[in-house]
């Protein structure tokens, strides 16, 4: 049970950094074809990351936000409110 729990927590800290990737994008008011143009990665693979298609692999991720003047860090994890 503890391995479908960890895995569970592990796919939604995924979907957590997927969707700070595109509020990112919307908060710079951008088009996916615009960001594909600025990071020289194609738009269908920012919509395949935005879309949980594929897991991105992180130069990939680093790739596309660096033009931006973003990158990727390493946080810790936040501890839910009830003990979890």
């Amino acid at each position: 049970m503890d391995k479908m729990i960890n895995e569970k927590r592990i796919v939604d800290l995924e979907y957590n950094l997927i969707c700070d990737f595109i509020k990112l994008r919307n908060d710079l008011g951008i088009s996916q074809q615009q960001m594909a143009n600025e990071s020289g990665v194609v738009r269908e693979m920012i919509a395949v990351i935005e879309n949980r298609k594929k897991h991105p692999q992180i130069n990939t991720l680093i790739k596309i936000l660096e033009p931006f003047g973003y990158t990727l860090s390493i946080t810790k994890i936040k501890e839910e409110k009830n003990g979890k």
